[in-house]
């Protein structure tokens, strides 16, 4: 993996000097999201200060139909203690194969709710509401397959199709179950869907609504089938991002085959998140997250420990931050978060917890720009 990064930093300097001489424009940028944590141990969230995640990427127009994206990331979980450095994204997209259409081949994240079609370091948070980690892992579903979206223009609207392989679905039981390389074929495919309808207001307010559908078989047979809403609402005056509305509701049905019998489980959760922007560099947030697991603990032994929290039957967190954007390169976030209905082994009458976490995140170069 050192090898790797070497080569890849290696590149960064030698092709653009290769790609002015070929008059091909290679647009890189680089991303560097930096955490401090303090918490309790008894719910695994020691105090830390770490790079979570840094990323490096490429995006050039190949030829007249397809443009490419190539992302190597570094990444250190807390919990896990776990430091990897893969292949983020590789993706071939294009707009030219089909009207009103983009198509996009290769690994990527799927492009279905809220968070899940943003890198973490875009996110408007620091860390995951506990039903993306539970369902999506820590930083979002991917895979490798194809996806198709498609501009509906006389309802306002976008549908996006995918097909992928279903084999890396949740980013972060990719690396806690196997060791590096090693991963589970899934039984089938995995198919997804999202349509969303925007609502303009005016040139400086709007708001999205997208609803999505997932089914996936994973390696061992079992069937997943997620249906969620986003939503997402901006007011902006000038240059000031002064409202901004954010949130998804998701439901998971799980079914388990043993036998000749038939298990199903359900497991729902959300988040509500508020972020008011006083001016160009100071906003406030405070968001809303909940979370129930199904119910089928004691019967089946079955345990809902999700990145370091362990939840009883219902999860509810508050958590309130104050933003500093220094710059569209560089801002600052604190957060302060108070949960209820965890499991504390070394207190079985204490179900709570308070933690702390810092966040830097700053970039280099050209970043892509973003969807609404």
């Amino acid at each position: 993996m050192k090898r790797l990064f070497y080569v890849m930093l290696g590149l960064v300097i030698s092709l653009p000097i290769y790609a002015q001489s070929n008059n091909q424009l290679i647009n890189w940028f680089a991303g560097a999201d930096i955490v401090g944590t303090t918490g309790s141990d008894d719910i695994n969230q020691t105090s830390d200060f770490y790079v979570r995640e840094f990323e490096l990427s490429a995006f050039s127009i190949i030829d007249q139909t397809w443009s490419g994206i190539l992302t190597l990331a570094y990444h250190k979980e807390q919990i896990t203690n776990e430091e990897h450095l893969e292949v983020h994204e590789a993706f071939l997209f294009s707009s030219k194969l089909f009207p009103l259409a983009n198509v996009k081949i290769g690994k990527f994240f799927l492009g279905f709710g809220r968070l899940n079609r943003f890198h973490r370091h875009d996110w408007i948070f620091t860390e995951a509401p506990l039903v993306q980690k539970s369902f999506f892992g820590n930083e979002g579903a991917k895979d490798s397959g194809v996806e198709y979206k498609r501009n509906i223009l006389a309802l306002n609207s976008t549908l996006s199709i995918g097909l992928t392989k279903g084999d890396e679905f949740n980013h972060t039981h990719a690396h806690d179950e196997h060791e590096e390389g090693e991963i589970d074929r899934a039984k089938s495919p995995t198919a997804y869907s999202r349509f969303a309808k925007f609502f303009e207001y005016s040139t400086t307010r709007g708001l999205e609504i997208g609803l999505n559908a997932i089914n996936r078989v994973d390696a061992h047979g079992v069937n997943y089938q997620y249906a969620g809403m986003d939503f997402i609402y901006k007011d902006r005056l000038g240059k000031v991002l002064t409202t901004v509305v954010q949130s998804e509701i998701w439901s998971r049905n799980t079914i388990e085959k043993d036998n000749d019998e038939t298990h199903s489980f359900q497991d729902i959760g959300g988040y509500l998140y508020i972020e008011k922007g006083l001016d160009q560099h100071h906003a406030y947030g405070v968001r809303y997250d909940y979370y129930k697991p199904d119910d089928h603990v004691e019967e089946a032994d079955h345990e809902h420990g999700i990145d370091g929290l362990e939840v009883d039957k219902e999860f509810n967190a508050l958590a309130v931050s104050y933003i500093y954007t220094n710059s569209e390169f560089m801002r600052t976030r604190v957060t302060l978060e108070h949960g209820v209905g965890v499991v504390v082994d070394s207190d079985p009458d204490v179900d709570r917890f308070t933690r702390g976490q810092v966040q830097f995140v700053f970039s280099i170069g050209a970043h892509p720009s973003h969807v609404y």
